[in-house]
């Protein structure tokens, strides 16, 4: 116990800044979001984490220079050649779109400049895709700014189609376009007959992916349109119809009638009643073109099956259902495209359901030759397909899965195989145990080599390397992708009635260890499901659902126990000592939400391992150690408090007393956490919490104040007014000035929100209401400024939030509060206008916007109606937040 109370070792100095700072942090961090491929994992969050730290940790000039570094650095990898190095750009222009960074308008003028150079001069499929991503981001920000560019690109993507054009600006058209719809429909919805005039250009492109991504534009217009009620609507449905007859006339080219058959398929899903009356005939366009001689036209016919069945189901059962099963049975004939008939009959089925009943016969023949075919590769798409029909049709389908459950398994473990393993135990319970055993089975050959029952009997060995899995593996998958599926499968799958501690133990430990940090993520996760998983199903197979210790002991099973303990003690070991920070995390994360474990945790050896990651080297896994503990706390008090106390005087100091803003920043977001996972704990310690607080408050005025560390300090002293309640009363002549100060401070955007928060908390716990008006008349003025202001719409209500909280004014306090800071109240009412006042009064007007203008004197004919306004206003702002 000595050892649990005993403070924990100071944490090393690089915590200061996990990601470095100068030019060559930029530099590297910058180089990671440049590759081909998908960039390493947490890359973009470091990149984002360094620029809020420099946002931070710089002031004025100095952070406007590092800016415009980065923007140049920006600016020349899109300018770049080299495609990584385009797409690295846009990555970055990702995680800054939305940032807080000084002056908006001139950092989103820049990121539109860079789109439009993206798009007018590359070629790079890859590139203009992202881009246009990238694009719809911008326009979702919203603004004046966005919305000019949005008008800019909508037109330019227009004439794109509209005139003779490279590839890649056909291309980029469609894009845009389709981004446009779907970010920004209100500012596109002017451009619809447009729209549907240039489609058509693309939709007929000789280019395959032009032509899919036309369709996807296309859909979403027709999102837009049926959301809105226009006379207009069915003249653009029309329109459209008779482009996509246009498209399939006598000597239409195969991209002509692609196109158009794509564009069917979209009005079928879009346009509602419309196609009501036309349907026999698109029934008919599907069975002319059947047997076409291009296989991208009958492929795109099989496509549209499952549309008509979906969209007149009862008339397709009665008048298409027998053509097209004759249709889609000789598709599966052809092994080079059976592909598409599986998707169609899966998709097909959730439209008619039992009546493919008669089919299934002969259906099954040929899902059983497909995933188990004697040359060549299994078919996914068959798999899907059983998943699909088992969902559908439900017991229906109960012999035929029985039939072709071994040469499911035979492929070896997928992820279609997972999410059709699935979709069949949901619909067919009676095959639950089948599939997992034989589920099971899979999981363990790829975990540990050997069938599920012989992982099971293996005793506890030496550490050894994870075993080199033997069952089937697909080309598509490596080997650390493939134990990632099977640790996933085992912590997410129903294995209800399976005890598992023992297979975990010998097959799923060993991967704490393992070289890929992603295996030893998934794997830590999986031990606290499954111990979980044991603990629910049958630690309370005595009692009633009894967790932990507490079931084990009822139930007798001393032997789960020492399994658990077992493997909880491997857990802790990674967590402490794992060389990556996200897998500590994520260890952590998944003890700390499984409380039927926290007896185990609340031992004396286990808090040992656990007060170590106090001192973790990450900020992150430090804030959950403190949650866990502070619950922990009430297992077993007499160990885990004089820890967290220790903790508690070392957060102080440092806070205190530190010389760097980031680990005073820290210092303040720990210490939040701590008064909010441990009430009982900082109860005793509100006076030297608050005093400490308050100090750093007061040195942090200024035009020198370090935002990061105020912010955090702000919403610290909102959970110790939210714990000790009206004991903060005392404090509130110190901290409402502070408070008020930072809401009048418009330089950091992130420190006057948590400043509207925190008043709240404060207000709400302190019982400190309407007063406040009178004690601070500028208050209500700069609430008010603040709902008109360039707050984010969540924070515009906590604003609103705020002033439920205060309450109502009278409306004479009110006007005499105006009058006192204009200075124009006589000398008997000894005001004195402060500087606070005269900066009011050197802003515009706060109320001129959202206050009724007029006399409030009470001689006023309109006093007391103005009254009922005010009374009204303030229930309209509580049920705004109550909705």
């Amino acid at each position: 116990m000595a050892m649990a109370m005993a403070p924990p070792a100071p944490a090393p100095s690089s915590t200061v800044r996990p990601s470095g700072g100068g030019p060559d942090t930029l530099r590297r961090l910058l180089g990671d979001l440049c590759t081909r491929g998908p960039p390493k994992d947490g890359s973009a969050v470091l990149f984002r984490k360094h620029i809020e730290e420099e946002a931070r940790g710089l002031g004025g000039e100095g952070f406007t220079r590092f800016m415009d570094n980065l923007y140049n650095r920006i600016n020349a990898l899109v300018e770049s050649n080299d495609v990584s190095e385009n797409l690295g750009a846009l990555r970055a222009v990702d995680e800054l779109i939305d940032m807080k960074l000084g002056e908006r308008a001139s950092k989103l003028s820049r990121f539109a400049g860079y789109l439009r150079h993206i798009f007018e001069e590359k070629q790079d499929l890859e590139v203009l895709t992202k881009a246009s991503n990238t694009l719809g981001r911008f326009a979702q920000a919203g603004g004046a700014t966005m919305a000019d560019e949005v008008e800019r690109q909508v037109k330019l993507a227009l004439s794109w189609l509209q005139g003779e054009r490279v590839e890649s600006h056909r291309f980029a058209a469609v894009l845009i376009l389709k981004e446009m719809a779907i970010n920004a429909p209100t500012m596109f919805n002017v451009h619809v007959p447009e729209f549907v005039d240039a489609v058509w250009v693309a939709l007929r492109d000789p280019k395959l992916h032009v032509r899919e991504r036309a369709v996807e534009a296309l859909r979403a217009c027709l999102g837009v349109i049926e959301k809105r009620e226009t006379r207009w609507r069915v003249q653009w449905y029309y329109k459209m119809f008779e482009a996509t007859q246009d498209g399939l006339g006598k000597n239409a080219s195969v991209e002509s009638i692609h196109g158009s058959l794509l564009a069917v398929g979209e009005l079928l899903r879009n346009t509602g009643e419309f196609m009501m009356s036309r349907y026999k005939e698109v029934a008919d366009i599907v069975f002319k073109y059947r047997d076409h001689r291009d296989r991208l036209v009958r492929k795109s016919i099989t496509a549209l099956l499952p549309r008509i069945a979906h969209f007149l189901r009862d008339r397709f059962v009665t008048s298409y259902l027998k053509i097209c099963m004759d249709h889609l049975l000789a598709v599966m004939k052809n092994p080079a495209e059976r592909g598409s008939g599986f998707l169609a009959l899966g998709e097909m089925a959730d439209a008619v359901g039992s009546e493919l009943e008669e089919y299934l016969p002969h259906v099954t023949g040929f899902l059983r030759e497909a995933i188990a075919p004697k040359r060549g590769k299994p078919s996914m798409e068959a798999l899907e397909c059983i998943g699909s029909l088992s969902k559908a049709m439900g017991p229906a389908m109960e012999k035929h899965v029985r039939g072709l459950l071994d040469a499911m398994f035979v492929c070896g473990l997928t992820p279609t195989l997972v999410k059709a393993l699935e979709s069949i135990v949901s619909r067919l319970p009676s095959l639950l145990s089948t599939v997992q055993e034989r589920l099971l089975d899979s999981i363990s050959f790829v975990l540990a080599k050997s069938s599920y029952h012989s992982a099971k009997a293996i005793s506890a060995a030496p550490a050894r390397s994870p075993p080199v899995p033997s069952s089937p593996q697909p080309s598509d998958l490596t080997n650390s992708e493939l134990v990632q599926l099977a640790l996933r499968t085992l912590t997410t799958f129903n294995l209800k009635g399976h005890e598992l501690l023992e297979f975990t133990r010998a097959a799923v430990v060993l991967y704490l260890e393992d070289e890929d940090p992603i295996t030893r993520k998934e794997a830590g996760i999986c031990c606290c499901r499954l111990m979980e998983h044991s603990l629910y199903t049958f630690g309370s197979s005595n009692s009633k659902a009894i967790p932990g210790r507490a079931a084990l002991a009822r139930g007798g099973s001393w032997k789960r126990r020492n399994l658990i303990e077992e493997i909880l003690e491997k857990l802790l070991v990674a967590a402490v000592a794992d060389a990556d920070a996200d897998v500590r995390k994520s260890i952590l994360l998944s003890l700390h939400g499984n409380t039927s474990i926290d007896s185990f945790l609340a031992q004396a050896d286990s808090l040992r391992a656990i007060f170590i990651t106090l001192n973790d080297q990450s900020v992150d896994v430090r804030r959950i150690t403190i949650s866990m503990t502070g619950r922990l706390s009430e297992q077993n008090p007499a160990y885990v408090l004089p820890a967290l106390r220790c903790h508690l005087v070392r957060l102080l100091n440092d806070l205190e007393q530190s010389p760097d803003s980031k680990k005073r920043e820290e210092s303040a977001q720990l210490l939040g956490c701590l008064i909010r996972s441990c009430e009982r704990l900082i109860l005793p310690y509100i006076g030297p919490v608050h005093k400490v607080l308050l100090a750093k408050l007061q040195d942090a005025s200024g035009s020198s104040a370090n935002n990061g560390v105020v912010t955090e300090v702000l919403a610290t002293v909102g959970e110790l007014a939210r714990v000790g309640g009206y004991a903060m009363r005392e404090h509130l002549g110190k901290l409402m000035p502070l408070i008020r100060d930072v809401l009048l401070d418009s330089s950091a955007t992130i420190k006057r929100e948590v400043a509207v928060s925190t008043l709240g908390q404060l207000i709400q716990s302190t019982g400190y209401v309407v007063t406040p008006y009178k004690d601070y008349p500028e208050l209500l003025g700069l609430l008010l400024r603040l709902l008109n202001g360039d707050l984010a719409w969540p924070m515009r209500g906590g604003v609103l939030k705020v002033l439920g909280i205060i309450g109502a004014l009278d409306p004479h306090v009110h006007k005499r509060n105006q009058l006192r800071l204009q200075g124009g109240l006589g000398e008997a009412d000894h005001v004195v206008v402060s500087d606070v006042s005269q900066q009011m009064h050197s802003m515009e007007d706060p109320f001129s916007e959202v206050w009724p203008s007029g006399g409030l004197f009470i001689t006023s004919e309109d006093y007391f109606s103005t009254v009922l306004w005010n009374k009204l206003s303030i229930v309209w702002f509580k049920s705004c937040l109550a909705s």
